[in-house]
C-alpha cells in the first residue's frame, strides 16, 4: 500500500512516497506553489499516478507538544484536502525534521542552494519513514 509524506511549508511542500510492505520510501522531492488550490491539484495527481492509499502529513507541535501555528495551518489545509479526496490522513509529529533533513544534507557535502531547494522532500522522506516504522 502507497503512503504520500507531505512535509507542508507555506513556501515550499516536500512529497514523498513510501510502501507500506516493504517498509521503503525512495521517491521524495521538494516542489514551489503559488497556492494551496495548485498543492491541492498536485496532491490529487500523486495520488492517481502512485495509487496513494494514505497520506500522511507532518504536524510541527511546539516541543511540549502543544499546537503550534503552523500545525493549525496544517489541520486547516488538511480538512480542506479531504473534502477533494477518499482518502485517510494521518499526522506523524514531525519535530525537527527539517533540521535532521538539513543536517542529512550537509553531511553529504550539498551545498546551501541545494539544501535550501531539496530540504523539505527529505524532511517528507523522514515522516513517511516514521510513520511506517510506527505501522510495524
Amino acid at each position: 500500500m502507497n503512503v504520500l509524506g507531505i512535509d507542508y511549508g507555506l513556501k515550499n511542500v516536500g512529497f514523498a512516497i513510501g510502501e507500506q510492505i516493504t517498509n521503503n520510501c525512495s521517491t521524495y522531492f521538494s516542489k514551489k506553489f503559488k497556492n494551496r488550490k495548485e498543492l491541492i491539484i498536485e496532491i490529487k495527481n500523486l495520488i492517481a499516478e502512485w495509487d496513494i492509499k494514505i497520506i500522511v502529513i507532518g504536524l510541527p507541535l511546539n516541543i511540549d507538544n502543544s499546537e503550534s501555528e503552523m500545525s493549525l495551518e496544517i489541520r486547516n489545509f488538511s480538512k480542506k484536502l479531504e473534502k477533494g479526496i477518499n482518502i485517510k490522513i494521518s499526522f506523524v509529529d514531525e519535530k525537527l525534521t527539517t533540521y535532521e533533513a538539513k543536517q542529512i544534507m550537509k553531511d553529504l557535502n550539498k551545498n546551501e542552494k541545494e539544501i535550501k531547494k531539496n530540504n523539505h522532500g527529505l524532511a517528507a522522506k523522514l515522516i513517511v519513514d516514521s510513520f511506517l516504522r510506527e505501522k510495524k
